[in-house]
């Protein structure tokens, strides 16, 4: 599990946003408990800001929980992995997910359709929930609009 963190600033407004890797995750061929050290990553990420939060100094309290994950799917496949299902059932009560068909510009148009369906498909028939973008008002942010007629 790798961390990198940045400062960035939006509209007058500063975010630190830390993106946590994964290497290699579900590579191995005997993966079966191997989502285990992330799940745990997750959970101890909000028990130390639970702690922190508990604390008398709450002025300096660092925000290191993880708020969204953002799920790559293979394109080589026809749908979900049992892994991926497994992962996103232990995942989904803790973090927003986000799932990422991984290359998608390696399929067509109608190769990604038949793809996402399947996969979107699946995660409901598992029960898993994923996180829903919200409709864009019509005063909101244009690049925000744009990512929301991809979806």
């Amino acid at each position: 599990i790798e961390a990198s963190t940045v400062e960035i600033e939006e509209r007058g407004v500063k975010l630190r946003l830390t993106v946590v890797d994964t290497p290699g995750y579900g590579d191995s061929m005997s993966c079966v408990d191997c989502f285990k050290p992330i799940i745990s990553y997750v959970d101890e990420q909000f028990e130390r800001y639970l702690h922190d939060e508990s604390g008398l100094n709450r002025r300096h309290i660092v925000d290191n929980r993880v708020h969204c994950c953002f799920y790559f799917i293979s394109p080589f496949g026809h749908g979900l992995k049992p892994l991926d299902v497994e992962f996103m059932k232990a995942l989904h009560s803790r973090v927003n997910i986000v799932p990422v068909i991984a290359k998608a510009d390696t399929l067509t148009l109608k190769e990604r359709e038949r793809l996402k369906r399947r996969v979107l498909d699946e995660i409901e028939e598992h029960g898993i929930k994923i996180y829903q973008l919200p409709d864009a008002e019509s005063d909101e942010d244009e690049d925000f609009k744009e990512t929301r007629l991809l979806k």
